[in-house]
């Protein structure tokens, strides 16, 4: 909540913070539920930058899981399939 992430900020009074918080449940969890991972995601990431922005801290570093998967592949997904073939959907993200 809102309310819980002001809180913290106030009380630990960071300079940096690093935000990996998110609602995560897996591919196939994300997929039967896609509106309710947004929605929550959406909240969360406001609620750490806006605290943030209003605590007064000096750098963000934001970083989001929600596009590892690839559109065409084989499951189970294991190490030795990272990035074959080259996703093609979002060249911006492959680049990265």
């Amino acid at each position: 909540s809102s309310s819980e992430t002001k809180a913290l900020f106030e009380r630990h009074k960071p300079t940096h913070v690093i935000h990996l918080a998110a609602m995560v449940g897996g591919l196939f969890k994300n997929l039967r539920s896609n509106l309710d991972f947004w929605r929550t995601n959406i909240h969360i990431n406001d609620n750490v930058l806006h605290s943030a922005h209003e605590s007064g801290v000096q750098k963000v570093v934001s970083c989001l899981s929600t596009c590892i998967f690839p559109d065409k592949t084989t499951y189970p997904i294991d190490e030795t399939m990272v990035r074959i073939p080259i996703p093609t959907q979002n060249p911006g993200k492959v680049s990265a």
